[in-house]
């Protein structure tokens, strides 16, 4: 998360072409969006009982636990011409691309605009799997992509100044689903089985969808392979440059929450030309 927001900065002070990234987990870990709090969420206890570290997103949106799970994030400026616009366009242009990825993956995805989530709009939904401790995955955002369905992927989307940063989750296996077993919402056995029934019904993860095993590699290069497709543009890996090294080094005290560090993680860092 530290990485992101350090090229969220680069990006927007002119110094970083935008990035696309993907990348696992070396530990499972929830993410808690922007706005939420960590003590009104989470459940420590059974996070540090269970190794599950917690960690906090630039971008807002419900926790997720990155578990099995294959995260991707893009950073560009706002006047992007591919990529840039208002936060429809932007969510649109980003979920051609996911969608284009996927089918290279020999999924067949779709991408469908939705309504938000009643809990957004309704407060007295909270408490009904609703809202309040609803996962992300539990939830309808303003593009959602399924496959036969259900809901495959993830988004929340950040606007700073200039900059865009929107992170997105993409399940390899079902351990997401676990996630209310770390929510407060635990607590409840009734709350608990409901979210966990959401999650269910309403979401599924790339082993349901793939006729074939895939690995978390190769669906971060088909991915990548979607939005040089989509975009007509050229893909190139990049290193983070010792600028942004450094500045993610101070930023990562910030992004980790004190139940638990934020873990390590793979990553392929490909810039969008």
């Amino acid at each position: 998360m530290a990485v992101d927001a350090a090229l969220l900065e680069a990006v927007v002070a002119g110094e970083s072409p935008p990035v696309f990234r993907v990348y696992g987990w070396s530990s499972p870990a929830v993410s808690l969006g922007y706005n939420q709090d960590a003590a009104q969420e989470l459940d420590a206890v059974r996070c540090v009982e269970a190794g599950v570290e917690v960690v906090r997103r630039l971008s807002g949106g419900r926790a997720v636990l990155h578990w099995e799970e294959l995260t991707y994030s893009l950073v560009c400026g706002r006047d992007d011409p591919l990529v840039g616009g208002s936060t429809q366009e932007t969510y649109r242009t980003i979920g051609l691309c996911l969608v284009a990825g996927l089918r290279l993956c020999g999924l067949e995805p779709e991408l469908e605009r939705s309504v938000p989530s009643r809990s957004r709009r309704d407060p007295a939904a909270a408490g009904r799997g609703e809202g309040g401790h609803a996962p992300c995955f539990a939830s309808a955002a303003r593009w959602e992509i399924k496959c036969r369905g259900r809901k495959l992927v993830g988004s929340a989307q950040r606007r700073m100044g200039d900059g865009i940063l929107q992170h997105g989750s993409i399940p390899m296996g079902p351990e997401y689903r676990m996630l209310p077993r770390f929510l407060k919402c635990g607590w409840n056995p009734r709350e608990a089985s409901e979210l966990s029934r959401l999650l269910v019904a309403g979401s599924t993860c790339m082993s349901e969808c793939s006729a074939g095993a895939v690995t978390a590699e190769e669906v971060g290069a088909c991915l990548a392979g979607g939005f040089q497709g989509h975009l007509g543009v050229q893909m190139q890996r990049s290193d983070l440059r010792p600028s942004e090294r450094r500045r993610v080094e101070t930023l990562i005290p910030d992004w980790g929450i004190s139940v638990g560090a934020g873990p390590d993680s793979w990553s392929a860092d490909v810039c969008v030309a």
